[in-house]
Parts: structure tokens; C-alpha cells; sequence
């Protein structure tokens, strides 16, 4: 497991204590959200950066279709 750091949040004082009220875990929470966007944030730069490769297999695929395409049995 990463060792943890100590992080100041600003959030909204009737929700955590919503939150708390339920048992909700806030660092466990806020981890998770924070994991998710990350890899959000690395899909869409991904993507941003190979875009030209990705279009050009598109146009190769749609000119020439797919390797397997005579391939199929249904």
C-alpha cells in the first residue's frame, strides 16, 4: 500500500456532516474520486495525443474493412 499524505480539503459543512451522520468515509471517498478523474484525465490526454493514429486506422478500417471480415461463419 502508498504511504498517505495529509491533504487540506475545503468542502461543505452540512454535507460532511451528512456524510459523517451515515458513516460515510471521507478520506476513502475522496481517494477514489480522485483515482477516478485522474484516469479520466490520462484517457482523454491519451487520446488527444494519438488522435492522428487513431483516424487513420479508422480510414484504413472503413476503406478496407477488417482482416476477419470474410472470416465470419453467421
Amino acid at each position: 500500500m502508498a504511504s498517505k499524505v495529509r491533504v487540506n480539503l475545503t468542502l461543505d459543512e452540512t454535507m460532511v456532516a451528512q456524510a459523517k451522520a451515515v458513516g460515510v468515509n471521507l478520506s476513502a471517498v475522496a481517494e477514489e474520486a480522485i483515482r477516478l478523474q485522474t484516469r479520466a484525465e490520462e484517457s482523454r490526454r491519451w487520446i488527444e495525443q494519438n488522435r492522428s493514429a487513431l483516424e487513420a486506422k479508422a480510414k484504413l478500417v472503413e476503406e478496407q474493412g477488417l482482416w476477419s471480415d470474410g472470416l465470419r461463419l453467421f
